[in-house]
């Protein structure tokens, strides 16, 4: 067995030491005698005297006897029963017994804690392994040695093969020692650790932790313990981790790391922290993580935080706060103070506080001081103050003692406004509230709540309620107010507005009702809230009754425009539709006047030209009698001067239809009868007068001559018929003139509406009615009734 194998590294040292002490002690009184197997020595023999070995066999088992004994370990061997049979030199020092009383003895004489003892040999001859089990002995002079028992079975050959247990003791003293000092430094440590503000960590590179304080532990509400070898993501979670990460990257570079930040805790209310991160690098100098040392600064910061908002309260206040000492010399003046009082806070500051008070008013400070002195505060004390520019203005001053550590008082703060604006402005109001009552205007003020608080003259003529009656009331339940609309709707562009105007319905006294205008005018305190409402109403109930009767008027009035706007709409569409139809009339004009030059053409060629060649004929026969001195027959001068005659009634009747000039009404009924004796009708046409023509009028009897030769002409050109009948009557007011044919019909006559509203345009354009139907029994009959009245 290796002897080194089963002994802890930091005993080492020891062994040596105690080794080389039984060398130096023990050299000059050792034994030289024959020391076997089993450690007994030759007493006869002395130390020069030790026997050679005779053989190589020998030679080792006395090397081996002679590291046995001199090891710096004890050595014992016992039995099966506990009984020491060998021990070596240390054992004897570490028991302080002889080797003599020793061999033999139980190992159990020399225990303490007996059980624990009996509990190892119980262990030693169940097993065949090293045994190993702490035990407390004692020494012969009964010092207590706390020690541990290393036991391995062994086959001794100096007792026929008995079993017998080698046992190293090894003293523990110095170890538990050592423990119980490392105990202790660990214990005043963790005290110094839990003692102090500062919290330690120490992390591993994958984020987890090594070791917490318990400061830190119990900032997060949690045991040291619960936090040890979790990773910091659990603790501190997602949010936490994410805010202190970057740091932590920077130490894992090798970087020492210094920050405060506020780092938000699972579960817990985000803390701001002061934290050092330090790399921790193991022995080959490799990285492994980093400590902390953390210190928890969230009150200090908010402590700082409240620290400046006061700071910046009194220096930003827009009052003026100012400090002073008892003997009345100023320590502090804020911005407020530079503007009330026109001095800056480098003039002033380490001047007297009588420097603003006027000289009749400097009095006053000793009895503020005393006041002070005793521990009291003045609030709202008015009083008067001298600008830097010589100008007096009204302050309210709130006086408080200031007091140091000890709660002694040093001096005094005094928070001052100007109040010069609200003197001048309650003096104005006095003199308002007189004029007031001088005004047939109903004047009210309200609070807060609604109730009246001032009721001017006006508003008791105006409502019959006495200031008496009125004060203290609701307003718009003593007036039975009628709001135009839901009052939280007024008021809230009351307080968007400052002011309001409308109209309200009030019941007087008596109980009749009055319309007024109303104007609200808001009045607010220093802090922006409102304070008063000035209500100033009109009457305005008899012009309201006369706007009523205009308002009715002006519905009438309306009534009657939208009806004559309707019928505007009406003519007006018909006349877009007149202009769409005149101008659709544009193109047809066109087709009338190519139709009309095709007729005059087809006139001339079948009757004027026909008859011109039959006259040239004639002439021509008769100019060959005459060459040939035959008889010219007289018949024939005639059937010439005949054909020259008609020819002339046809130009003449083609140049009246193609001149531009008006047809005399005086000629309207022979018009008529030469229109339907024309030789170049091919179908016959006759004239029907019933009754005598009557027309004075030239340009009705033109546009009515037009429109029945427009008739008779479409009868011939596209109807058919066999006879066209022009008609002549009298019917009731009218005079009814009609074309009549007994064609085809009007469906299937070629253009038959072509030249129709050329027609009835012109019958319009003398007041006349055109009509066109088909004839049941076959024709086509249009009828043109023109009004007495316009014939004359």
């Amino acid at each position: 067995m290796t002897l080194l194998r089963i002994l802890p590294t930091k005993f080492i040292s020891s062994m040596k030491k105690q080794a080389q002490r039984v060398r130096k002690g023990k050299r000059s009184t050792r034994e030289s005698a024959k020391i076997d197997l089993n450690g007994h020595r030759d007493r006869g023999s002395s130390v020069h005297g030790l026997r050679h070995p005779k053989s190589e066999l020998e030679a080792a088992i006395q090397r081996y006897v002679d590291l046995y004994d001199f090891a710096p370990i004890a050595y014992v061997s016992v039995d099966r029963a506990g009984r020491i049979e060998e021990a070596n030199l240390a054992a004897t020092e570490l028991l302080r017994e002889p080797r003599n009383l020793l061999i033999g003895r139980p190992l159990a004489f020399y225990a303490v804690e007996l059980d624990s003892l009996m509990r190892h040999l119980l262990y030693c001859r169940n097993s065949q392994q090293e045994v190993k089990t702490e035990v407390l002995l004692k020494s012969r002079k009964g010092d207590q040695i706390p020690a541990l028992l290393l036991s391995t079975p062994i086959t001794s050959t100096s007792r026929n093969g008995a079993l017998l247990y080698q046992t190293a003791i090894i003293d523990l003293r110095e170890r538990k020692a050592a423990e119980e000092a490392l105990r202790a430094k660990e214990a005043e440590l963790e005290k110094i650790l839990t003692q102090t503000p500062v919290m330690l960590t120490r992390c591993t590179r994958d984020l987890r932790y090594r070791y917490v304080s318990h400061a830190y532990a119990k900032m997060l509400g949690r045991t040291a313990e619960e936090i040890a070898g979790k990773s910091i993501v659990e603790i501190v979670g997602d949010e936490g981790l994410a805010v202190i990460q970057p740091h932590i990257d920077r130490v894992l570079s090798g970087k020492t790391v210094t920050y405060e930040t506020v780092v938000p805790v699972k579960n817990k209310s985000p803390r701001f922290l002061h934290g050092v991160y330090v790399p921790d690098k193991n022995l080959d100098g490799e990285i492994v993580g980093w400590i902390a040392s953390i210190i928890d600064v969230t009150e200090r910061k908010e402590g700082e935080a409240a620290a400046m908002r006061l700071a910046a309260v009194v220096q930003f206040s827009h009052d003026a706060i100012v400090a002073k000492t008892l003997d009345g010399i100023i320590t502090d003046w804020n911005e407020s103070a530079e503007r009330i009082f026109g001095y800056k806070a480098e003039e002033i500051i380490g001047k007297s506080i009588l420097t603003i008070i006027p000289k009749g008013r400097q009095s006053e400070e000793k009895e503020i001081i005393r006041k002070i002195s005793s521990g009291e505060s003045i609030e709202h004390y008015e009083t008067v103050r001298r600008r830097k520019d010589g100008e007096l203005i009204d302050v309210s001053l709130t006086i408080s003692p200031i007091r140091d550590i000890q709660g002694k008082i040093v001096g005094c703060s005094k928070i001052g406004r100007d109040i010069t604006q609200l003197k001048k402005r309650e003096r104005q109001l006095a003199e308002q509230a007189r004029l007031l009552n001088l005004t047939y205007d109903a004047i009210i003020v309200r609070d807060t709540e609604d109730r009246i608080v001032y009721w001017n003259k006006g508003a008791y003529e105006m409502y019959g309620f006495s200031a008496k009656e009125a004060l203290g009331k609701v307003s718009h339940v003593l007036l039975r107010t009628e709001h135009p609309e839901a009052t939280s709707e007024i008021y809230r562009k009351f307080e968007r507005d400052n002011r309001w105007l409308g109209e309200l319905v009030h019941r007087r006294k008596n109980g009749n009702k009055i319309v007024v205008m109303s104007h609200w005018a808001i009045d607010r305190d220093d802090g922006g809230k409102r304070a008063f409402i000035l209500e100033s109403n009109t009457d305005i109930t008899q012009r309201k009754k006369v706007e009523l009767a205009l308002q009715h008027s002006k519905e009438t009035l309306e009534t009657l425009v939208q009806h004559r706007t309707k019928a505007l709409r009406a003519a007006n569409l018909e006349l877009e539709k007149e202009i769409a139809r005149r101008r659709g009339l544009e193109g047809q004009i066109l087709e009338i006047s190519d139709r009309e030059q095709e007729k005059l053409g087809q006139e001339l060629h079948d009757g004027l030209c026909q008859q011109l060649t039959a006259i040239g004929f004639l002439a021509r026969a008769t100019a060959l009698r005459l060459k040939d001195h035959r008889v010219v027959q007289v018949d024939d001068l005639e059937r010439i001067a005949q054909l020259i005659n008609s020819s002339v009634m046809d130009a003449r009747n083609i140049a009246r239809d193609l001149h531009k000039e008006e047809i005399e009404a005086a000629e309207f009924a022979q018009m008529l009868q030469d229109l339907v004796e024309r030789k170049i009708w091919q179908t016959s046409c006759r004239l029907e007068l019933e009754t005598e023509i009557e027309i004075e009028d030239d340009h009705a009897a033109s546009q009515l001559y037009r429109i029945l030769r427009e008739a008779v002409l479409n009868a011939n050109k596209h109807a058919r018929a066999s006879e066209v009948v022009l008609n002549v009557k009298r019917s009731k007011n009218e005079i009814v003139f009609s074309v009549t044919d007994n064609g085809i019909g009007l469906k299937k006559t070629k253009d038959a509406g072509l030249g129709f509203h050329i027609m009835k345009y012109r019958a319009e354009s003398i007041g006349a009615r055109l009509e066109l139907e088909t004839m049941k029994k076959g024709g086509t009959r249009v009828t043109c009734r023109l009004p007495i009245a316009i014939t004359k």
